[in-house]
C-alpha cells in the first residue's frame, strides 16, 4: 500500500512560505497537524496487531507454548507506549475518514477477530502476517515522518515571522 501525504493532505503545500500569510501557514500547518494524527492514530493500530503476532512467535522460539493470547496483551502492547521526543498535549479528534482505507488494509492482513485465532496458526502463517504488517507499519511511519517534515517546515516560517517581530494583529489572526 503506497501512502501518500499529498493525497491526504487537505490543502496544497506552498512552494514560497514567505509569500504566505499567518492565516495561510497555519492552514497548512494544521492541514498537516490532522495528517499526522490520522497517521498515528492508524499507526497504533497496525503497531498493537504486529507486537502481538511478534511476541507470540517470540515466545514460540523460546519453546514457551502458552496459549493464553490475553494474557500476552499487556506485555505486547505495553512495548510502544510512547516515542522518543517531546510529549504532546492530549487531543480530542475524530480520525480522518481516509485512515478507514488503512485500518482495512490491517483487517484484511489480520482480521480483528483473527487475533483469538492467532494461538492457532503455523509459525510460518504467523511469520508472513508479521512481515506483511511490519511492512505496512513502515510505510504508515514513513508517510506519518514525510508529515511531520511538512509541518515542522511551516511552523519554522511561523516561528521565524515571530522572531522577526510580526505585529500583534498577524500574530492573533
Amino acid at each position: 500500500m503506497e501512502i501518500s501525504v499529498d493525497e491526504l493532505a487537505t490543502i496544497e503545500d506552498p512552494a514560497d512560505l514567505a509569500a504566505c500569510s499567518l492565516p495561510e501557514l497555519r492552514g497548512v500547518r494544521d492541514a498537516y497537524r490532522a495528517v499526522e494524527n490520522g497517521l498515528s492514530y492508524v499507526r497504533r493500530i497496525v503497531q498493537g496487531r504486529f507486537d502481538i503476532v511478534s511476541i507470540l512467535l517470540e515466545r514460540r522460539a523460546d519453546g514457551q507454548t502458552d496459549t493464553d493470547l490475553v494474557a500476552l496483551l499487556p506485555e505486547s502492547l505495553s512495548e510502544h507506549l510512547r516515542g522518543s521526543g517531546l510529549p504532546r498535549p492530549p487531543q480530542d479528534l475524530e480520525p480522518p475518514a481516509w485512515t478507514d482505507d488503512i485500518v482495512g488494509e490491517a483487517d484484511r492482513l489480520l482480521p480483528p477477530g483473527g487475533l483469538g485465532a492467532l494461538v492457532d496458526q503455523s509459525d510460518a502463517d504467523l511469520r508472513t502476517a508479521a512481515d506483511r504488517l511490519g511492512a505496512l507499519e513502515r510505510e504508515v511511519s514513513r508517510a506519518r515522518r514525510e508529515a511531520q517534515v511538512r509541518m515542522d517546515r511551516i511552523q519554522e516560517e511561523i516561528v521565524h515571522r515571530y522572531q522577526d517581530g510580526a505585529s500583534v494583529d498577524d500574530l492573533l489572526a
